[in-house]
């Protein structure tokens, strides 16, 4: 049975996807061209009751998202709009309105097959179509998110390069496994993202 696929992705899954960094993925957002959303529990916002996914102005997001320097753990979530678009309207219980961090934001699936058919990303060149990978990185990414969830980072970044090797090992139907310097530099970026880089 293959599993259904993803309704959402977050802004580090997207920023692995088109090999950017987050920051592009949020300039995207900022312009407009990607709807950010979040899960509230119900909150009071004048004369209505709202909860469940609404959509998140992501330029009152941006002191997780610095540019230079460290960037802030959570912001404060303020105002909201429904998920399919409309006014911002703001939260007035709680007054201080609700914590969020980073990875409570999601982008909808179908935004990013608009965003990527619009810029024709992730198209494959004519001359590789059909042709097995030499590597399957997606399978690795899969197993490097759920490892990641479930025990956290490893004390370094080799440590980590390691573990993706050995799962490569494994996991590798074709029996070949990638030089740890080439799987270095398919999760530096994730690394620096984590250990809170540019």
């Amino acid at each position: 049975m293959t599993a259904s696929p993803s309704g959402f992705f977050s802004i580090m899954e997207l920023a692995i996807r088109w090999e950017c960094t987050m920051h592009r993925v949020v300039d995207a957002a900022l312009l407009g061209q990607l709807r950010v959303v979040a899960g509230i529990p119900p909150v009071t916002c004048g004369h209505q009751r709202i909860g469940g996914l609404v959509q998140v102005n992501v330029a009152d997001m941006l002191p997780m998202f610095r540019r230079f320097g460290s960037s802030e753990e959570a912001a404060t979530l303020r105002r909201i709009a429904p998920c399919e678009g409309g006014e911002w309207i703001y939260i007035t219980d709680p007054a201080e309105g609700l914590p969020i961090r980073s990875t409570d934001l999601l982008v909808p699936s179908q935004d990013v097959q608009r965003y990527e058919d619009e810029r024709d990303l992730l198209r494959r060149s004519a001359s590789t179509v059909g042709v097995a990978p030499r590597y399957d990185w997606d399978a690795m990414y899969a197993w490097l998110f759920k490892r990641i969830n479930d025990e956290g980072l490893p004390e370094s970044q080799a440590a980590l390069v390691g573990e993706a090797q050995e799962w490569f090992v494994r996991n590798a139907q074709s029996g070949k496994v990638p030089e740890d310097s080439t799987i270095r530099k398919r999760i530096s970026l994730i690394w620096r993202i984590l250990r809170g880089g540019k």
